[in-house]
């Protein structure tokens, strides 16, 4: 009478105990950075958009 994992070696779905398949990829690619202008980081953040704040009385007004 066999093993589990005795059947899955042959099989081979399994590696037997003691080798460990080693594989190594030749080159890996990633996804290549997105490079962002100055003008595009200031959209981004919100640094030109309008300002509003609370004035007097609780009315909303632009700054």
């Amino acid at each position: 009478m066999r093993t589990l994992q005795d059947q899955l070696i042959e099989k081979g779905l399994s590696q037997p105990a003691g080798q460990v398949k080693v594989s190594r990829s030749t080159k890996t690619r990633g996804k290549p950075e997105e490079q962002f202008t100055p003008r595009e980081w200031a959209e981004l953040m919100g640094t030109k958009r309008p300002t509003y704040g609370r004035a007097k009385g609780g009315a909303l007004r632009q700054r």
